[in-house]
């Protein structure tokens, strides 16, 4: 079965922006943050509720970053997220 708008060359690491690449940040109230998933959809959806039961949703947040050198979200319009984890939160 062929997904719609996955044609493309696979993404090009210098093509991709500064946001979807970025591993770890630190928020206005000095909260670090390491990225630990990227994508959208239903395998989006099916994985931030896996990450709420892990770690608690007050430990996650979600952001929608820009698609650009993604092929299958660029031609689809689909919406693309990163999901980022608290540091210091225990892994299992």
């Amino acid at each position: 079965m062929r997904n719609k708008g996955c044609e493309g060359p696979p993404p090009d690491a210098e093509g991709l922006h500064a946001e979807t690449i970025r591993e770890e940040r630190t928020d206005s109230s000095g909260t670090r943050w390491r990225k630990i998933y990227t994508g959208g959809g239903a395998h989006f959806r099916h994985w931030l509720e896996q990450f709420k039961e892990i770690y608690g949703e007050e430990n996650l947040s979600v952001e929608e970053e820009d698609p650009t050198g993604f092929a299958c979200f660029e031609q689809s319009g689909e919406k693309m997220y990163g999901v980022w984890l608290k540091i210091g939160v225990d892994e299992p």
